[in-house]
């Protein structure tokens, strides 16, 4: 009911408005100044004129009482700048550059004279925000273009700005994430809270909060990066809002043509695995177009990228059966094997063949090739799986100019990934299931200067995301024997600890649309600039995954088996069983956000920025209702045999999405900005303000796993069961339909919950800042700032039934102790407790391309705590259930110091010889230096002596866990920390050593490019490119593993990439 009432409200704001104002993420700049005359009075009444050089479009304000002028909504790009007033001369300066949602500040003089006369000056714009109270960074077209890129991915240049980070630990960029998407962590908030914006509408993908692909390099004209207290325009998300803006045609046809290209013979092998040839071959092609369709009118911009890849991998490894064994000759083994059923050992380790099991010895001889290890390792198999991906992008995008105070454009951005699906009889290891995902979205943007006054700007977007998973093919289960039911899709799951496993992998769908419509009214006065919209979001997350639905073996080596995991397998007595439904869920959200925003001048040289957004939050819901809470004593009406506590919509107190709405999200915005020395090259500036988190609707689907719709079957096996028949003397419910679910339907128990608390809310963040800036140079600027924020109500997942410790108390009786009710098992509750806190210094050094020289350096001091720094679902499991706060420690994206510089150089090169122009001109030389220190990590028990049923206990810790800095890195490998003063946490405890209480290897990285153009003609530049990714060859080490349980505990196993070699050849005309 609500959703009807709140659609109705937002179609009643936009009638009432007239021109149906919206939240719009604005994808324009403008240009501020004062006027004044040569003795430094103010100006009214003369018209600022700028006209795009690239399109001929004309904007023009008047100065008010005051002298000041304001100028809204120009698309980005190169401008002209008049101003005119009768009794003086005219006042120009060219190439002005606005940017994307920044102001330029342009002051100008006017001598007495005549108007026909002009006074043209250069070099007037200025560099230091003196309006708003944002923080934030522009990286623009020239460092997109010529930085070097690894992969060709514009959103890497988000870590050159202070205060964000890699968020390398996420689980956020795995599974349906589109490939080559990066998290990253903005002034202490989660890897998966940035906004990502493109051309006014929404770039992210709501499933899991992560961005959608941006489009290459070439496709981009520039973007900017806000990360602390941006104005109340701007919501979805609590970190950094990414705003970016597409390339335009202008009145002359340009084009370009590329072709990048790396081989495994230019590159370094990796540290761990040296003189191994991965046989990397990667080409990266495409090309843009733009110009004119009516001159002064209508143009359009196009731009495809393609990407192929090709690698053969380091070799894999796995552990078959010898000759001998798949005959049941295990004599070669130390361990003395038992007959499962009997007890007595098999004389010499011989398996009589009439023992074995049909089914394991078909897969074993038909899919299973022969070790390959020789006689020192007869189990082991090396394979390589061969590495095969295609990338396809399109953009196409059209602008029309109705008048010079109407402007509309349409974008279609289509990214499109693929792996092909590999099955290959005799070697089920070097199969592999195929994979495509395609991103889709297109949106109109219109911007209509009602009056010079009054401005209009609507957007459209409809993002659709698709990933589909092809699992290879081999026999059914019932087709070797093994009397399971197996939906439409075959496939294989046998784990056998210690030997191998096969997973032939899932056939599934995950299909995610968002509809949006925002809109943004400026009204400008003398003294104030109000902005008024509202924004409404309509999404759907669809799922079709056979997860579990055919059944899941695994065999191990401990009784009362054979002894042998392997023998296990060939004799067909499973250690484990577990068949589920499958996911299913048709999530449905709304999301409804408004905002007053203003401007306030209170003269010349102070602003105020003045907002307050609502941001309600309405839960997801489910069309099926396939959503669950959990209600201590209450029994469900809807599901009658429902264990206690479990209720479902339709329930009393269950509402359909598990919690009630959150109406009373409001957020107030302030900043300050004070020209300090009122010339505009200094400014004093603050900010404050209070957002809201939109969870991601991955969220839904672990309600969606579980019973009745969801239900899963796990027991453990006896030696009296086969795989044969696994459900032998047990119920078998499968097929179920978990669209048809009975009201009286029997419950598999015990029952597994996972709900929403009832009193749960999204995340609420508040920053603030003070930043001192100023110009140094013309095209310089320094920027020293202090950066915070604390948030709270973050989603973290709690054990609400956790077994109770008690002396005697083991693993096996983990269901008994559960305090809450004998039929209920785990009840996982997402709850609104988690908080975090950040502190930074920031220092900045930004010049913008000027002489052929160009620079933005940042270094950043920070310390980031939290309680959990999981941003996938909802949060990670809280490690003790009896105190949620037990985790707080430093975040996972936890760098204490962080320090990025990039420049491009255009190397000196006049000469008047044709010949030595040839050779030595056209120059060019850019990098990327990134200097940080090492994440930091906790130590584990890997046992669950808690005996709380509970995973992820930490070590206790006995002493000092440092070790000597001097040490070899040979030694440092080896033992990063003293492994001696660990042991496994004491029973009944969760451990006392903290939550990411140690710090890893610190990281150090050079990327360089050297680029040489050529003119061909006057018309034509022909460019070529070598870069380098760590040309140094730098071994960045990984963090060591921290798992008490782990041979390799303390132990560092691996690296970042070595030295990676690209070459380039660019046509551009």
């Amino acid at each position: 009911m609500y959703h009807r009432s709140l659609c109705i409200g937002a179609l009643v704001w936009m009638v009432a408005t007239t021109a149906s104002p919206a939240v719009a993420q604005t994808t324009t700049g403008g240009l501020v100044g004062v006027v004044r005359d040569s003795d430094g009075g103010v100006v009214p009444g003369a018209t600022v004129a700028a006209r795009h050089v690239g399109t001929n479009a004309l904007h023009s304000a008047v100065t008010g009482g005051d002298g000041q002028y304001v100028l809204r909504g120009l698309p980005v790009g190169p401008y002209d700048v008049t101003v005119e007033l009768e009794g003086f001369k005219s006042f120009r300066t060219d190439n002005v550059l606005v940017r994307v949602n920044d102001e330029v500040r342009l002051d100008a003089t006017l001598e007495v004279g005549d108007v026909t006369e002009s006074v043209t000056v250069a070099g007037l714009a200025r560099t230091v925000d003196t309006v708003t109270g944002t923080l934030k960074t522009i990286v623009d077209q020239t460092r997109i273009e010529e930085l070097p890129l690894n992969g060709r991915n514009p959103t890497q240049l988000m870590l050159l700005v202070p205060g964000t980070q890699a968020d390398t630990r996420t689980s956020l960029t795995s599974g349906t994430t589109y490939p080559g998407v990066e998290a990253v962590s903005s002034n202490g908030a989660r890897g998966n809270t940035t906004n990502y914006v493109l051309d006014g509408g929404s770039n992210n993908d709501h499933y899991s909060n992560s961005p959608n692909p941006m489009p290459n390099p070439d496709a981009l004209q520039e973007f900017s990066v806000q990360t602390n207290s941006f104005s109340a325009e701007y919501g979805r998300n609590v970190g950094a809002v990414v705003n970016a803006v597409t390339r335009a045609g202008t009145n002359q046809l340009h084009g370009l043509l590329f072709e990048y290209l790396r081989h495994h013979e230019l590159n370094a092998t990796n540290f761990f695995t040296p003189g191994v040839d991965d046989g990397l071959k990667r080409n990266q092609f495409g090309g843009t177009l733009g110009g004119p369709i009516a001159r002064d009118r209508a143009f359009f911009f196009f731009s495809y990228q393609g990407t192929r890849l090709r690698s053969r991998p380091a070799t894999s490894t796995e552990l078959v059966p010898t000759e001998a064994q798949r005959l049941g000759d295990f004599s070669a083994l130390d361990t003395q094997l038992r007959n499962p059923l009997t007890g007595a050992p098999y004389p010499n380790n011989q398996i009589p063949l009439g023992d074995m099991n049909p089914a394991a010895l078909q897969v074993v001889n038909e899919w299973l090739p022969l070790p390959n290890g020789g006689p020192d390792q007869p189990n082991l198999l090396r394979f390589a799986v061969p590495e095969r991906s295609d990338d396809d992008q399109w953009l196409g995008r059209v602008d029309y100019q109705l008048s010079d105070r109407h402007r509309l454009y349409g974008r279609v951005w289509v990214s499109r990934a693929s792996v092909p699906a590999i099955l290959e009889t005799g070697n089920i290891f070097t199969s592999s299931f195929g994979r495509t995902w395609q991103n889709t979205i297109v949106s109109a943007n219109d911007t209509w200067i009602i009056t010079p006054r009054l401005l209009n700007n609507l957007v459209v977007t409809f993002n659709r995301t698709n990933n589909d998973n092809f699992q290879i093919y081999p026999p059914d289960y019932p087709s070797l024997g093994i009397n399971v039911y197996n939906d439409a899709t075959p496939q294989w799951v046998f784990n056998v600890d210690g030997y191998f496993g096969i997973n032939t992998g899932d056939t599934n769908q995950f299909l995610r649309n968002e509809f949006q419509i925002a809109d943004t009214v400026r009204w400008t006065t003398d003294r104030h600039e109000l902005a008024l919209g509202l924004d409404y979001s309509y999404g759907q997350g669809d799922i079709v995954n056979n997860f579990r639905a055919n059944g899941r073996f695994t065999f191990s080596s401990g009784a009362p088996f054979s002894g042998d995991a392997l023998a296990d397998f060939l004799l067909g007595r499973f250690s484990s069983f577990e068949q589920g439904v499958g996911e299913f869920k048709n999530t449905r959200m709304h999301f409804l956000a408004a905002f007053v925003q203003d401007t306030f001048h209170v003269n010349r040289r102070l602003t105020l920025n003045l907002g307050l957004r609502w941001d309600p939050f309405f839960p997801f819901t489910d069309v099926n209702d396939h959503l669950a809470c959990y209600r201590l004593g209450e029994q469900s009406s809807i599901f009658v045999n429902a264990p206690e506590g479990a209720l479902y919509p339709g329930d009393p107190g269950c509402p359909r999405g598990g919690y009630d709405a959150a109406w009373l999200n409001l957020g107030p915005r302030l900043g300050a900005a004070w020209d300090l020395s009122g010339d505009g090259r200094t400014s004093l500036r603050t900010g404050y303000g209070i957002f809201y988190d939109r969870p991601n609707t991955i969220s839904t689907n672990s309600p969606a796993n579980q019973g009745p719709f969801g239900t899963v079957v796990r027991f453990d096996g006896d030696v009296t069961d086969s795989v044969t028949n696994p459900y032998a003397g047990r119920v078998n419910p499968f097929p179920v339909d978990p669209f048809d679910v009975p009201r009286g339907v029997e419950f598999v128990l015990p029952h597994n919950v996972f709900s929403y608390a009832d009193d749960l809310r999204n995340g609420r963040l508040q920053s603030w800042h003070v930043t001192l800036e100023r110009e140094l140079w013309p095209s310089w600027l320094a920027r020293v700032a202090y950066a915070g924020s604390h948030a709270d109500q973050l989603a973290i997942i709690r054990e609400l039934n956790p077994a109770i410790y008690e002396p005697g108390a083991t693993t096996a009786t983990t269901n008994e102790r559960r305090p809450l009710y004998p039929e209920l098992g785990n009840i996982l509750s997402v709850e609104a407790t988690g908080q975090s806190t950040y502190h930074a210094l920031q220092l900045t050094l930004d010049k913008r391309l000027a002489e052929g020289f160009s620079v933005l350096a940042s270094y950043t001091l920070s310390k980031s705590l939290d309680d959990s720094s999981e941003n996938k679902q909802t949060g990670a499991t809280a490690t003790n259930p009896f105190d949620p706060h037990f985790d707080w420690g430093p975040a996972n994206f936890d760098r204490r110091h962080r320090f990025v510089t990039s420049w491009l150089w255009e190397l000196p090169g006049q000469f008047e010889s044709p010949a030595l122009r040839g050779v030595l001109a056209g120059w060019s030389l850019t990098g990327i230096v990134t200097l940080q220190s090492g994440l930091p990590f906790s130590v584990t028990s890997g046992e669950d002596n808690a005996r709380s049923g509970t995973g992820g206990q930490r070590a206790d810790i006995e002493g000092d866990a440092s070790l000597p800095d001097d040490r070899s890195r040979a030694e440092q490998i080896e033992e990063w920390f003293n492994t001696d003063v660990f042991v496994a946490n004491a029973l009944g405890t969760f451990g006392n050593s903290g939550r990411n209480a140690f710090h890893g290897p610190g990281y150090a990285n050079v990327d360089l490019g050297l680029h040489k153009r050529f003119a061909i003609g006057n018309h034509v530049g022909l460019e070529a490119r070598v870069e380098a990714f760590n040309v140094l060859n730098r071994v960045n080490l990984d963090l060591p593993e921290a798992n008490l349980s782990s041979s390799n505990v303390g132990r560092i196993v691996s690296a970042g990439d070595s030295r990676i070699m690209q070459v380039a050849l660019r046509v551009s005309f």
